[in-house]
This record gives C-alpha cells, sequence and structure tokens, in this order.
C-alpha cells in the first residue's frame, strides 16, 4: 500500500493544475482561492504559477433598443487574461500547518471597440482583484486516518473601470469613464478527511462573502466637453464622484480524491457561488455633462448561482513523470442579460520532478463557450438597453507553476 501511496500522490502533482487552467467560471470567477497546497507532505513549499486564458466570443446581430435603432452584424468581445498565485506552506508545529497565498481570484475583461450598436454600453470594461489570504489547519489522527479542522482570512483589493460611448447631435461622440475601487476581508472555513496509505483526501470548505460596501471613485466626462461649443454646466470640471454597492459572493466547495490502483488517482469536485446576488448594481453620483441632472446609470448583471463540476485521473509514469487529463462543466451565470453560458472543457497537464524537492507542471485546455441570446430592455439605465445572439466559441488556456520543497 505505501507504493501506492506514493505512487498516487506524484500522479496527482497536475491535480491543483487543472483545476485552475480552466480559469473561465460564472460571474467573475477565475478560480478562487485554492488552497490544495496546505495539504503538501513536505513541512514546506513554495508554489507559484501563473493561468492564461483566451475565451474567443463573438456578438452578433447585435441591437439597440433603446430608439436609437443602432445595430451591428458582429463584435468581437476581448477578453483574455492572466491569473498569477503564489503559496508558501510551513508546519508551523505538528499538527499545524499554515498557507499564505496571493491570487487574483476574481475579475472580468471585455474590450468591445468603438463606434458600434455595444459602446453605448460598454466600450471596454474590467473588474480585478487582489487576494492576500492565510489559511491553517489542525491535524487530529483518527483510526487510519486523520481529520483537518480548517480555518482562514483573506484581505481583498478591487478595480473596477468601464467606458461608454454616447454619439451627439451633429455627428459628434463623448465618452465617460468610471472608475471605482475597495477592499474587504472575506473569510473560510471548513474540513478535511485524509487516509494517506491509500492517497484518500476529502475536503468540504465554505467561503464567505466579501462586502464592498464602500465601492468609491470618479465619472469623467470631460471627453463629452469637446461636443459642445461652450460648457454647459459652468465651473464644473466634468469629474463627479461616484459610489457604488457590490460583493464577491459566498462559495462551497466539494473536493475528493483517492487512490484507486498502483499510480493511478481520481479526483473531482463541485462547487457552488451565490452570484444570484448580483443583480442590479446601481452607481451613485452620476451627473449628466450637458445639464448637470442626476443621471441613471447601472451595472445591470442579473446574475443566476454558478454551478462548477468537475472530475478526472491522475497517472504516474515514470518516478520523474506524471499526467492527468481532467473534464468540467460550468454552468453560465447569465440570464437575460449578458453572455456567459454553460462553459465544457477538457485540460490536461504534465508534472517533472527531478528530485524530491522540485517539481514542474505544464497545463492546457480546450473548450466550448455554448451559445445563446441576450435581451435587455434596460431598469432606468437606458444605455444597457440591448439586444444580441451568439453562437458557440472557442476556449483556450494555458497554465505553468513550480514548487520547490523543503
Amino acid at each position: 500500500m505505501n507504493n501506492l501511496r506514493l505512487k498516487a500522490l506524484l500522479g496527482a502533482g497536475c491535480f491543483s493544475l487543472l483545476i485552475s487552467g480552466v480559469a473561465n467560471a460564472g460571474g467573475f470567477d477565475r478560480g478562487g482561492v485554492n488552497i490544495d497546497q496546505l495539504f503538501d507532505a513536505a513541512p514546506y513549499s513554495f508554489d507559484a504559477g501563473i493561468t492564461y486564458v483566451s475565451p474567443q466570443r463573438t456578438l452578433k446581430n447585435v441591437q439597440r433598443l433603446d430608439g436609437s435603432g443602432m445595430s451591428t452584424s458582429e463584435i468581437d468581445v476581448g477578453g483574455d487574461y492572466a491569473v498569477p498565485r503564489v503559496g508558501f506552506k510551513a508546519n508551523i508545529f505538528e499538527p499545524v500547518d499554515c498557507l499564505a497565498t496571493y491570487t487574483e481570484p476574481y475579475g472580468a475583461e471585455a474590450d468591445f471597440g468603438m463606434n458600434n450598436a455595444y459602446s453605448p454600453t460598454a466600450v471596454k470594461y474590467y473588474v480585478k482583484t487582489n487576494d492576500f489570504g492565510l489559511t491553517c489547519s489542525y491535524k487530529v489522527n483518527l483510526g487510519k486516518g486523520a481529520i483537518r479542522f480548517i480555518g482562514g482570512v483573506s484581505y481583498q483589493e478591487v478595480d473596477a473601470f468601464l467606458s461608454r460611448q454616447t454619439l451627439l447631435a451633429f455627428g459628434n461622440t463623448g465618452l465617460g469613464k468610471f472608475k471605482l475601487s475597495d477592499e474587504a476581508w472575506g473569510w473560510r472555513v471548513g474540513t478535511a478527511y485524509e487516509i494517506p496509505e491509500i492517497a484518500l483526501r476529502a475536503s468540504l470548505i465554505y467561503s464567505s462573502s466579501y462586502k464592498y460596501d464602500g465601492l468609491s471613485g470618479t465619472v469623467d466626462s470631460t471627453g463629452f466637453r469637446g461636443a459642445f461649443p461652450a460648457d454647459l454646466i459652468p465651473g464644473s470640471t466634468g469629474v463627479f464622484p461616484v459610489s457604488a454597492s457590490a460583493e464577491i459572493p459566498q462559495a462551497v466547495e466539494l473536493k475528493l480524491q483517492s487512490g484507486i490502483a498502483p499510480g493511478w488517482l481520481a479526483f473531482g469536485s463541485i462547487r457552488w457561488q451565490e452570484w444570484s446576488r448580483l443583480g442590479i448594481i446601481p452607481i451613485n453620483g452620476v451627473r449628466s455633462p450637458v445639464t448637470g441632472a442626476p443621471s441613471p446609470v447601472s451595472f445591470d448583471l442579473l446574475y443566476r448561482d454558478g454551478w462548477t463540476v468537475s472530475g478526472g485521473i491522475a497517472h504516474k509514469f515514470t518516478d520523474q513523470l506524471s499526467g492527468a487529463v481532467s473534464l468540467t462543466w460550468d454552468r453560465g451565470t447569465s440570464t437575460t442579460s449578458g453572455y456567459q453560458s454553460d462553459t465544457w472543457s477538457v485540460a490536461s497537464g504534465i508534472s517533472y520532478s527531478p528530485n524530491d524537492k522540485i517539481e514542474v507542471r505544464l497545463g492546457g485546455s480546450i473548450g466550448v463557450l455554448t451559445g445563446g441570446s441576450s435581451t435587455f430592455t434596460g431598469v432606468g439605465d437606458t444605455a444597457n438597453a440591448i439586444t444580441y445572439t451568439y453562437g458557440d466559441d472557442l476556449l483556450l488556456a494555458g497554465s505553468a507553476s513550480v514548487k520547490v520543497k523543503f
């Protein structure tokens, strides 16, 4: 059984790599905060990696529903992104392990371009996060295995940006830019059960929400001013303070892995996140660059809860080389607004260990962003009144990481 344990655990080297490689889940999820390194058998380990994701999404038959009659036959949506991660794990004393992490677990990015039917809704937007976490576990031996009690906290920063183009009289256009930022604390708690002899591990982790109740920043409407012969708001700089409230919602994740034969390991996970908490998010303080009157602006996300299910097999080919393959389904979170449809993806990876101290991992995935349609008439913010369709599109991702044990 020791041979099974050794080979199965080494064969699992690509497990975390494959899960993070499909960093295109619903909502703003880009993999969350992964704490698998906490279970490393080595007293100390340093792990660093990066995942690059390229979703190929194209919107078709884009038509505005605000009465302008604007339409565009096809718009390619940009949105490639990279997710870095760094982790340091230490055995503080015999029953206690701790893991310090940095990652960018949530985000979104798109570039719709100028002078098309989507431009009044958005030209560019992004949401970026930085997460600094500390997670610890207390291990208690129980029969042939051990149970861990897990808890941790994260300090998270968020930055958001949105630009919109407005078509004005006489062919002039204006560009407004919104910037918001905030920080918040979150926490996680859970448990795990392990039987090292058969490489079995089951973990259940609850992650709290991150409450961004103090999102604040500015809207810069100076891009509109050149379209008018005079400043219609005497004394105004065209830059107004704005605020909003939002959150990264709570999540629950169940993971299971087990050795099934010498050198073979099966693994799987189920993750739920309450993205339905993000419906319509008003931006307070926006004023018309023409009249100075309050202007309704909002992020109309209207998400539903997200579900991600993944499973796969890992195998130890030699003492140095391991490989793994997985299949993942992610339920799209978009409802009547947006283009986050269901995603199916296959990922594979290799792990090379020249010795028992160093592990290098490479992985990639290919998937399908399924087709659908969106029709939203707008709730207050008429700039979001738009309809379009989208077909099945390609999703590509690649990742690389290195782990040092000591």
